[in-house]
């Protein structure tokens, strides 16, 4: 058997995008750098995401935060309270994320495969995750005893402890393990050191300095057609 665990932020469906245009809807101004808000917001999300799921700020306060330090970095003009308005707005956007067809019938061939279990392993404050995993309807292809998100079990990725709680929900050894990510050190770096295979999902096209993961991927088209390739 074998077991293809998802995560779900960035890897099943794209928000890069979003957090660009809740901050221009909110600014009223066009950012003139895209990839580099991107890259300043996801910078700024390494450091307090393990306060936001340990419980002791929310979601909103958490990208609040994340939005007003990236304004604050590129310059861009804005009010007190400009960075919850901008969480406000990307959580409205957000409402409105679906899978993509083509990850809808990867899901569907994997999910008829015998030889595979499929899960999901994925990071931040409970409820808001649990609300993605029913607004992307993943319990379709996903059993939801195969969820698994940080903020119920109080460890998260890259620890390896979180890894291992997923190969014991899934009956499965490390050997048998596929991680599919977009974070390198969340993802990627963490399954390596749990003995996983992994899929990188690199998105942005960062470079880093550290051991490989059998596929590195830049985009949507590419990860189902790997998979496909590699489990179908």
């Amino acid at each position: 058997m074998t077991g293809i665990v998802f995560d779900i932020d960035d890897t099943l469906y794209s928000r890069q995008d979003l957090f660009v245009k809740a901050a221009e809807n909110v600014l009223g101004i066009s950012v003139s750098d895209p990839r580099e808000f991107v890259r300043i917001f996801y910078a700024k999300s390494d450091l307090n995401t393990a306060e936001l799921e340990a419980g002791l700020i929310t979601t909103r306060e958490c990208n609040g935060w994340r939005f007003e330090e990236t304004f604050i970095e590129m310059g861009l003009p804005f009010a007190p309270g400009d960075g919850v308005l901008a969480a406000d707005a990307y959580l409205e956007l957000q409402s409105h994320m679906s899978l993509t067809e083509d990850m809808k019938a990867l899901l569907s061939s994997l999910r008829g495969k015998g030889d595979v279990i499929l899960g999901v392993l994925t990071a931040g404050e409970s409820a808001h995750q649990w609300n993605k995993v029913d607004m992307l309807g993943l319990c379709s292809w996903i059993p939801r005893e195969n969820v698994i998100v940080a903020g119920d079990v109080g460890v998260s990725k890259p620890d390896v402890k979180i890894f291992r709680l997923v190969e014991e929900r899934l009956g499965l050894q490390a050997s048998d393990m596929w991680m599919i990510g977009d974070s390198y050190k969340h993802d990627i770096k963490g399954a390596l050191d749990a003995g996983w295979h992994a899929v990188w999902l690199n998105r942005r096209g960062l470079s880093v300095d550290g051991p490989m993961p059998d596929f590195e991927v830049l985009d949507d088209e590419d990860l189902t057609g790997t998979l496909r390739r590699e489990f179908l």
